[in-house]
């Protein structure tokens, strides 16, 4: 009797070895694959995907697949002769394009004693040169008064740098990820310009502050919009009270898909507070991932909270080498959802067409995928194995993964907020960390006006460089226009 209970206990203890071995080996596949493989979600079937009474057929699906007048003068001249002290002398050997500007009121008696020179590094794509400023200098002997021409308005008056030249430097950036310390490596590489970092940084940073009212407008109106998509990334940032250390910020962002704008704002945590502050006064539909300080929301009566299939479905992704049976399964049925949106997108539905074919198509699938996750929750499946983890996170967060089926502007996942997120990734990984909190929150700034750029196809270098040379005399109650989608509008 005891040599049968002690063969029924290593039965029992080997069965639960073997559990722990398979979720162990699973892990082991899974670090592997986040190191060397592929890091694509994409999940093709060998199934049809369809059911055979579908509203609109696989052919059909297949059949849609996406596809003051002034004179300027253009001239070399000497090199001239070394000034200490001071700005360093623009290099010779640039053109220099000047332009006259001579008093408004001039008369024959004034007497010509000297020229101002104001002499500016500016770049259009390819080409550095100087911008040479002279304005001659006159008295009138009878009158005791001295006349000069009055500068033209810049965005930043003492400044030594152009107007292309900094737009040219935040682009490069901001949105190629191409430090300033490199851009002027390659200055002086390229052009035979040697430039202070000092002063080329602090001109960078002046000009960035010039757009921070535009940035509050499209702040203001982002959190006005009745749908938003939200998300966070983590960012570091350089200690302030631990030398040599960074701290873990995080960059929230949101976006509004119906009108094409994001928002991105620097938060120094992840927390339900950080969240209030990313989202402050915003009311209406938001869609998130799973994480727990979304779940605060649901009781919030100014909130309708959506979540994210995408998220989901990735979970299903990395169960199938713990059961591919199981997991294989669930990412077809998942499939047929996506295949319902490919099919409204293809045929330019509006929001409303795609609710009805919602109702239509998804609710049953949707049901049906719910069976399934019943069924398989009350079977014998590890609850820490993938799978479990799988089913465990798709059940928990049912009701707001099928509510999108009842609102035709909500998307199915998150999706379109990960590829606004994306460009910001790529330059996470170049400059590794900010200096501070101030220019993380610049940083998020650019990031929400170039995101904003992106998504309604503008050409960020075009839209900044007319904003900046346009912003110091613009009126502060027509900053709207300045946003890149109405500048959009005015501009073609």
């Amino acid at each position: 009797m005891i040599q049968e209970e002690l063969i029924v206990t290593l039965q029992q203890q080997n069965a639960e070895y073997k559990k722990e071995i398979a979720y162990l080996q699973n892990e082991l596949a899974q670090l592997k694959r986040l190191i060397f493989g592929k890091k694509s979600e994409r999940f093709i079937s060998t199934e049809s995907p369809m059911p055979s009474n579908s509203l609109f057929p696989v052919e059909e699906l297949q059949e849609n697949k996406i596809e003051n007048l002034t004179e300027v003068i253009s001239h070399k001249r000497e090199k001239p002769s070394v000034k200490k002290g001071g700005r360093k002398e623009l290099p010779a050997h640039l053109v220099r394009e000047i332009t006259v500007i001579e008093p408004e009121n001039k008369s024959e008696e004034d007497r010509l004693i000297g020229t101002l020179v104001t002499e500016i590094l500016e770049y259009t794509p390819g080409v550095m040169l100087v911008n040479r400023i002279e304005r001659p200098k006159y008295v009138n002997d009878q009158k005791q008064e001295i006349k000069v021409g009055v500068m033209p308005s810049r965005p930043v008056d003492k400044s030594q740098f152009g107007t292309g030249l900094m737009t040219h430097a935040i682009v490069q950036k901001y949105m190629d990820h191409n430090p300033l310390y490199r851009q002027l490596e390659q200055i002086k590489r390229m052009h035979q310009v040697d430039i202070s970092r000092s002063s080329f940084g602090e001109s960078v940073l002046q000009h960035i502050e010039l757009i921070l009212p535009v940035y509050e407008s499209l702040k203001k109106e982002v959190l006005e919009q009745k749908y938003l998509q939200t998300d966070e990334s983590p960012f570091k940032v350089q200690s302030e009270t631990k030398k040599g250390s960074t701290d873990m910020g995080f960059m929230w962002v949101s976006r509004a898909p119906e009108k094409n704008l994001v928002l991105f704002s620097y938060q120094k945590g992840r927390s339900g507070q950080s969240m209030c502050n990313h989202l402050l006064n915003f009311k209406g539909k938001l869609q998130t991932d799973g994480w727990k300080v979304y779940e605060q929301l649901k009781d919030n009566p100014e909130m309708e909270l959506f979540n994210c299939w995408a998220h989901a479905r990735r979970y299903f992704d990395q169960a199938k080498e713990n059961d591919p049976h199981r997991a294989i399964y669930m990412l077809t049925q998942i499939q047929i959802l996506y295949d319902v949106e490919k099919y409204c997108r293809d045929h330019n539905y509006t929001n409303e067409q795609r609710r009805q074919i919602r109702q239509e198509k998804s609710k049953a699938q949707l049901e049906k995928i719910k069976e399934y996750l019943d069924q398989q929750s009350m079977s014998n499946i590890l609850p820490q194995s993938p799978i479990g983890k799988a089913i465990a996170y798709t059940l928990s967060r049912w009701d707001e993964l099928i509510k999108y089926a009842d609102h035709g502007e909500v998307e199915i996942d998150n999706n379109l907020i990960e590829n606004s997120i994306r460009p910001f990734a790529l330059g996470r990984k170049n400059f590794l960390f900010a200096g501070s909190n101030e220019s993380a929150q610049r940083a998020a700034m650019i990031y929400s006006l170039f995101g904003t750029c992106k998504i309604n196809s503008i050409n960020p270098y075009e839209w900044l460089k007319d904003v900046l040379l346009r912003i110091k005399d613009h009126p502060i109650n027509r900053i709207l226009e300045l946003l890149p989608h109405r500048w959009m509008a005015v501009n073609t």
